[in-house]
């Protein structure tokens, strides 16, 4: 579809914003080659998969193998993600996250730490990117209106976002979309979020 619109790959677009190995990253996650979640977790490949990341990170003396981290994260379910990181924090007690930051920058780390959040706690990884949408000046309302239409498509799904929103922002997330839509817009969004 994206090529009928656009009339271009979306590989090829990707290719044309990214350095070379956040590159490689977003062509990993766009061939879908990713454990399906009813993928059982396999705590052999789990302890295996940790030292391959720690071998990677933090046990390099010159640079971290990025493409090997990028496989990791990129191949593996959230329960599998989920897996990792308490794996790896229990092993070398670090959480996976700071390795990350550490080892990682820009695109590549933004990235790699919101699918490490999203596997960890989908919904609260959901009700932040949702209060991203309304913070500061201004609403962006194309992230708003993307990130409303996923998490709604999910009934039970959006009803644990809006319980971690009210727990993590302390107010209701449909109070905050009324503060930041007017008009048919907020009721379209407040609708989505019912």
């Amino acid at each position: 579809e994206y090529q009928r619109v656009y009339r271009k790959p979306l590989e090829a677009d990707v290719a044309g914003d990214l350095s070379m190995k956040t590159e490689r990253l977003f062509s990993m996650v766009l061939a879908a080659r990713r454990a399906e979640e009813s993928t059982p977790v396999n705590p052999a490949d789990i302890e295996r998969d940790v030292t391959e990341l720690y071998r990677a990170t933090e046990a390099r003396t010159a640079g971290t193998d990025q493409v090997a981290v990028c496989q990791i994260l990129a191949s593996h379910s959230d329960g599998q993600i989920r897996a990792l990181s308490q794996a790896y924090a229990a092993k070398y007690h670090r959480p996976l996250a700071a390795v990350l930051a550490k080892n990682f920058t820009g695109h590549m780390e933004a990235a790699l730490a919101s699918m490490l959040r999203a596997a960890e706690d989908a919904a609260k990884h959901d009700a932040d990117l949702l209060e991203a949408a309304m913070k500061g000046m201004g609403t962006k309302d194309d992230l708003l209106v993307n990130r409303v239409v996923r998490c709604h498509w999910n009934r039970a799904h959006m009803q644990q976002v809006k319980a971690a929103y009210k727990h993590f922002y302390k107010t209701e997330l449909a109070r905050r979309i009324e503060g930041e839509t007017k008009g048919d817009y907020e009721k379209l969004m407040l609708a989505c979020i019912a």
